[in-house]
């Protein structure tokens, strides 16, 4: 009859490698809070579900998004122009968290150019004060006080009745 040969029990083969450390999580403290967040570029952010239904962002997602959207506010660029940079062409399906898509598209697309500056208007003439006439009492607009246009000029002289 053979033998059951026992595994052996050496203490070589019993110890195991070490655990492997769990991966590092970013502490409370370091991670960016909503209330520290731009409240405009937070707006923006959640804006983005009116536009697409997928695009729930939580509030860590739109704390560590809300610096990005910042910057292309501050460069000129409209809440209304990001909402729609951000949301042109999102595929049907997300593989992964939509933050992880905005982040890209924060980071990789290029800042629109700043809108052409209007030229200045030319200056409209300041709107005249009310006046009323010496004659007929009527308000009418003109730099000084005088008469009507119906009344005519001062020196104009009147048929003896």
């Amino acid at each position: 009859m053979a033998e059951t040969q026992a595994a052996p029990t050496s203490a070589a083969t019993e110890t195991t490698a070490p655990p492997a450390p769990a991966p590092a999580r970013a502490k409370p403290e370091d991670q960016p809070r909503l209330a520290d967040a731009d409240p405009q570029a937070v707006a923006v952010l959640t804006a983005l579900r009116r536009a697409d239904p997928r695009l729930v962002l939580s509030e860590q997602e739109a704390a560590r998004l809300a610096p990005a959207v910042a910057q292309w506010l501050a460069a000129g660029i409209g809440a209304r122009q990001i909402i729609e940079l951000l949301t042109a062409r999102l595929p049907d399906r997300f593989l992964t968290r939509p933050a992880g898509i905005l982040a890209f598209r924060l980071r990789q697309t290029p800042l629109p150019a700043p809108p052409p500056l209007t030229p200045p208007a030319e200056r409209l003439p300041a709107v005249l004060p009310f006046q009323t006439c010496d004659d007929c009492e009527r308000a009418f607009r003109a730099p000084e006080p005088g008469r009507c246009r119906d009344c005519g000029p001062a020196n104009r002289l009147r048929a003896a009745g």
